[in-house]
């Protein structure tokens, strides 16, 4: 199967598949709860807890993935999404913040969430797809999925069947409702009673009756407040921004190379690099230049040593740094610190 946005009409390489890091909170809470080793399974994936407490932080959906189902291995639970979407608060989670504290049917709750996920991440669309009898609430993925996403899919299957049950009332039916995952093993057998097939990993589709749209859904049952997005920076749609943001979490990294950032990505080395070609840019060029920027940025507003601002670039003492520096800027790091905080 292909990338279903392969190319922009423009010419431009298509966008790497983001999606906002601090929406797998409510996994890393759960883990905590049941006092697993959180940390290690986030360290196992590039990750460490600071940056999924940013609300502005992006990465590729293919991280999200392997987390997820990293997650459900260390709980030794197949069900593990499933329970975390069952408990999941919809005052705290941001794509249903505004749908749970304004909808007052099940219909309006599903369109407000639908456009709110726009902008938590690229790498999947949401869709009511509205019919005389039955609708279908669909998440379809931009890309090919590396790995099976079984935890993602169960995880928003039983949200959404939680709404779907809230929102029927007395009329909710079981038999009424279908599922498709990419995994049915993901889920419970006969999970509420619904009817539940295997799909591809491109998206989840839920099948309901169209009359549960027009049930009037009391929010304040669903959330006791609601939250602001705060200071929340938008998606990166474009190719080099959604890179760009993708690897400035591993500067740190000695070994922050091409096969390094396309495990990352979920991309091959040579898509990566096409990509790169296509955007009149290499790989070398744009991590040289994010090293630069922060080196400088440091320099002049933080009071890190020069060897602790080598440590956080990836490099392996000071004297590499500072060779590396004094040909990015023509000044060693120290005498550049002088002279521009002495403007």
């Amino acid at each position: 199967m292909r990338s279903l946005n392969k190319r922009h009409a423009s010419g431009k390489p298509s966008p790497l598949p983001l999606v906002r890091l601090n929406l797998i909170l409510p996994f890393v809470e759960a883990m905590d709860r049941l006092r697993l080793n959180t940390n290690a399974v986030l360290t196992a994936n590039g990750l460490v807890r600071e940056t999924v407490l940013d609300a502005n932080v992006f990465v590729p959906v293919v991280v999200v993935h392997r987390f997820l189902e990293d997650a459900a291995r260390a709980a030794n639970d197949p069900y593990f999404g499933v329970r975390v979407g069952e408990s999941l608060d919809l005052s705290a989670w941001p794509p249903l913040v505004d749908a749970a504290s304004l909808a007052t049917t099940l219909g309006e709750f599903l369109v407000r969430f639908t456009r709110a996920a726009k902008d938590e991440a690229s790498s999947a669309r949401h869709s009511l797809d509205v019919g005389a009898s039955h609708t279908s609430f669909k998440e379809t993925r931009t890309s090919e999925q590396e790995i099976a996403p079984a935890q993602n899919d169960a995880f928003t299957a039983a949200f959404t069947l939680g709404l779907l049950r809230r929102g029927a009332g007395s009329s909710w039916n079981a038999k009424d409702v279908r599922l498709k995952v990419c995994d049915p093993s993901a889920l419970p057998e006969r999970y509420l009673g619904i009817h539940i097939v295997g799909g591809d990993r491109m998206g989840m589709v839920v099948r309901f009756p169209t009359e549960w749209l027009l049930q009037p859904l009391d929010h304040r049952a669903l959330v006791p407040f609601s939250l602001t997005g705060g200071n929340r920076i938008q998606l990166p749609v474009e190719f080099l921004d959604a890179l760009r943001q993708t690897l400035v979490l591993h500067l740190h990294h000695a070994d922050l190379n091409v096969d390094y950032a396309a495990r990352l990505t979920g991309l091959s080395r040579q898509s990566l690099q096409r990509k790169l070609k296509a955007s009149g840019t290499t790989f070398s060029t744009e991590v040289i230049e994010m090293k630069k920027r922060r080196a400088t940025e440091d320099l002049v507003h933080s009071d890190k040593s020069v060897a602790e601002i080598a440590t956080s670039l990836g490099f392996t003492n000071p004297t590499s740094f500072t060779r590396a520096f004094r040909s990015w800027t023509g000044e060693s790091p120290r005498h550049y610190r002088k002279r521009h905080r002495g403007r």
